[in-house]
């Protein structure tokens, strides 16, 4: 037969939260919540004292568009090459803000390698930028670190305790008694300068960081963002519990930066400005030599003066001749250019710019190379050559640099076209001045060389002067708006917010711990639950007995369980009211929930009443009457009379001694088929036969959880008393009372409660509340006898 339910297919139609009833359970238990809510508040105040505040530094730059810059503008030099004439995306200058390379400057810099902590109540308080004590070791030291260096230097009567970690597995212990010796320790050698002694109690923690580790920690702490989408203003900030030394970190940042761009800049003037000086250097020598060739003609040939008739020829002449020394040296710079682009040696080399090419399709192009071979160089500072995007730029360098040789061919051959061109019509003057004597001739073409080097002299003077201009006169790429600053209030830990969730936590740690307690017990825990969930009558509840006797209910007796057993006798009576001589079964669902208890003090409580009550113990398999009656195990029981015929039924009944309307039948020997052995219709002749005898018949069955014993006396009986103990009984099993009652398995099936902690609750008495009580109040009667009992023991 099968006894259990399932509980999720069989939940109770009122199986809703009680919200009065909740809240009731909570404020019975509002100590609880006081202790919580205390307990979380030192804790929230322990973890503010020991938690370091920390604030949110900031500042602000302004990126400048090189454009606008008035100096270069007017000078209009360079322009088109890298930073100097194109303004900077603000996207790519917050990745060079941000990146790790300016970052490990910054610590360099800064020595932030190192920090230093001195002890301060429940916590370590970083000291910056002056210690009481500061750690001198090699260059590289940082850099070949793996894990973390701790010292905790503490002073000592004789010197120092000195407290070495490093990683999780390296711990050693040193006494020194002064720190001018250095400390051999497993990571090298580490010197100590003093600033000022440490007193007395006073704790220095200095810790050193791994380099790379620090590196992308600081890198990451920093954050870096455009003020708007339309500005050219960047914010930059971190969060630190030092303000002092991140305000020192963020400006050390922008200063990095603008040097690392002005760096960027000056690469290109200065490149230039040595192509200018190896040009004035040879074209001051060949000069030179014009010159004296010029002074010896005179010298040789007597030569002081033009006559007229020629200088008006040669004047003409001379036009066409400056138009040549200009085509000439139009030539000399693109032949100078298409050398240097075509030496392996420069191939990732800026090319020399503005410097007077009148062709704008080639000063264009060479200016978009600049620019590519300073974008690369830039990436290349933070990255290395395998980088997928250096070789994409390197083959769009290769294919300006291609553009940059067809568009030198193509001015080259432009250049020869109109040479050839001015030589043409210079001859048709030429041809006009062979009058002239030979010497005047000789004479103007040295001084038409003379002329040209003396042109290309001053031209390039001229830019180097401009070059130096530029190199003097660069700015920063950056200019400070707001120089770092300290938010005026810490960031977090938010005390408020701490405290607030202290109290929610504090509240609802009770909360959940109780929930978590009711969800893991499985027992039923209060009569208000179990009356919530059972749907068969409920008789009432029987208090815990803290009595040693079995039998509770005696004449006489008027203690609250007595008044529990009368209630539950009251009710049941109602039940069975027209009904004569009521059979009434009484079982569990399992054992250990008191139903012989229930069954023997009810039993008891009826044949107060004067009624002839017997009590049967039909459990064969677990018999306890006579333990709980105290009555020796006889032979003769309901065993001996269901399997022996000729055993009568006045053999087996007795009296319970307790009280003389009160009669037992036990149970018996157990026999080897208890479950046939109720079938037998003997049983229900006797019952029968004792329905004629006395007022009410009880019977003492087997847990219905465990055995169907129980089922098969459901023909004999009129009622049905299903036992329930408080925290022994689970909460499954009211699923199965349930079932049991919904079925009709048992006959008017009702419940009743053991072991409930509600006996404080019954007598009479009236409270300003307008709630009335049972409580229970000794009668005059009872007063005597106790003290009467009390004289006969002291006797």
């Amino acid at each position: 037969m099968e006894n259990k339910i399932d509980p999720r297919t069989d939940t109770p139609e009122n199986d809703v939260i009680d919200i009065r009833e909740l809240i009731k359970k909570y404020l019975r238990n509002w100590h609880w919540f006081v202790i919580s809510v205390v307990f979380c508040f030192i804790v929230a105040f322990l973890y503010l004292k020991i938690i370091h505040n920390k604030y949110q530094v900031q500042t602000t730059i302004l990126l400048r568009n090189q454009n606008s810059t008035p100096e270069l503008s007017n000078l209009n030099m360079f322009n088109g090459i890298g930073m100097l004439g194109v303004s900077k995306e603000v996207e790519d200058e917050i990745q060079v803000l941000s990146s790790k390379t300016l970052v490990r400057q910054v610590i360099d810099s800064l020595n932030l390698g190192t920090e230093y902590y001195l002890k301060n109540g429940l916590r370590y308080d970083e000291v910056y930028p002056v210690s009481p004590v500061h750690i001198f070791v090699s260059k590289n030291f940082n850099d070949t670190l793996k894990h973390k260096v701790i010292l905790v230097l503490s002073p000592t009567l004789k010197g120092y305790d000195i407290s070495f970690q490093y990683g999780e597995t390296i711990e050693e212990e040193y006494r020194v008694s002064n720190l001018s010796a250095p400390l051999s320790t497993p990571v090298g050698s580490i010197h100590f300068f003093v600033n000022s002694p440490l007193k007395s109690g006073q704790k220095l923690k200095i810790i050193a960081y791994p380099l790379a580790a620090l590196t992308n920690q600081i890198a990451a702490s920093i954050s870096v963002a455009t003020v708007n989408k339309n500005s050219n203003a960047i914010s930059i900030s971190t969060v630190s519990p030092t303000p002092q030394k991140a305000k020192a970190m963020l400006d050390k940042l922008v200063e990095l930066y603008n040097l690392d761009a002005i760096f960027d800049k000056n690469m290109i003037l200065t490149n230039t400005a040595d192509f200018i000086e190896s040009r004035l250097r040879l074209i001051s020598s060949e000069l030179l030599d014009v010159e004296l060739n010029v002074e010896n003609y005179k010298k040789s040939h007597g030569l002081t003066d033009i006559s007229s008739e020629a200088q008006l020829y040669l004047e003409t002449a001379s036009e066409y001749e400056k138009k040549l020394a200009d085509i000439e040296t139009q030539l000399n710079l693109v032949n100078y250019i298409e050398s240097y682009i075509n030496e392996s040696k420069n191939q990732f080399n800026l090319i020399p710019a503005n410097l007077g090419i009148k062709d704008d399709a080639l000063q264009r192009l060479i200016e978009e190379y600049n620019t590519a071979l300073l974008e690369r160089m830039r990436i290349l500072r933070s990255s290395n050559d395998q980088n997928p995007v250096i070789s994409q730029m390197e083959q769009q360098i290769r294919a300006i640099r291609g553009n940059i040789v067809k568009s030198i061919a193509s001015v080259k051959d432009g250049l020869v076209i109109s040479k050839n061109d001015l030589m043409a019509q210079n001859n048709e003057f030429t041809s006009k001045i062979k009058g002239v004597p030979t010497q005047e001739r000789q004479f103007m073409e040295i001084k038409r060389q003379q002329q040209i080097k003396e042109s290309l002299y001053v031209f390039l003077l001229q830019k180097r002067e401009e070059n130096a201009l530029n190199l003097a006169s660069t700015t920063p790429s950056a200019r400070t708006i707001d120089a770092a600053y300290t938010s005026g209030s810490p960031v977090s830990p938010k005390r408020m917010i701490v405290f607030l969730l202290a109290l929610i936590l504090g509240l609802g740690l009770p909360v959940l711990i109780m929930y978590l307690l009711e969800f893991l017990n499985d027992k039923v825990q209060d009569r208000k639950e179990f009356q919530k969930y059972v749907k068969a009558p409920f008789l009432g509840s029987i208090g815990l007995s803290k009595e040693v006797e079995s039998i509770v209910v005696k004449e006489g007796r008027t203690t609250p369980i007595v008044e529990m057993f009368r209630l539950v006798r009251s009710n049941l009576q109602f039940m069975f009211a027209d009904t004569k001589s009521p059979v009434i079964l009484v079982t569990s669902t399992t054992s250990g929930e008191g139903k012989t208890f229930i069954a023997a003090n009810l039993a008891m409580s009826f044949a107060l009443m004067k009624k002839k009550v017997i009590l049967i113990g039909v459990d064969i398999r677990n018999p306890m009457l006579d333990v709980y009656f105290n009555i020796k195990k006889s032979n003769k029981g309901l065993t001996i009379f269901l399997a022996d015929p000729n055993c009568q039924m006045n053999e087996i009944i007795q009296p319970s001694e307790v009280h003389p309307y009160l009669d037992i039948i036990l149970a018996g020997p157990v026999p080897p088929n208890p479950a046939e052995l109720l079938m037998n219709q003997r049983l229900d002749e006797l019952i029968r036969e004792l329905k004629s005898r006395y007022d009410y018949i009880i019977l003492d069955s087997a847990p219905i959880g465990i055995v169907s014993d129980t089922f098969q006396l459901n023909r004999l009986v009129d009622n049905t008393i299903c036992v329930a103990r408080l925290k022994y009984t689970p909460k499954e099993a009211l699923h199965f009372i349930n079932h049991i009652y919904e079925s009709k398995k048992l006959k008017n099936m009702a419940t009743v409660l053991n072991g409930t902690n509600d006996v404080s609750h019954y007598g009479y008495g009236y409270k300003s509340e307008k709630k009335y009580k049972y409580r229970y109040r000794e009668t005059a009667q009872n007063a005597l006898e106790k003290r009467l009992n009390k004289l006969k023991k002291n006797k």
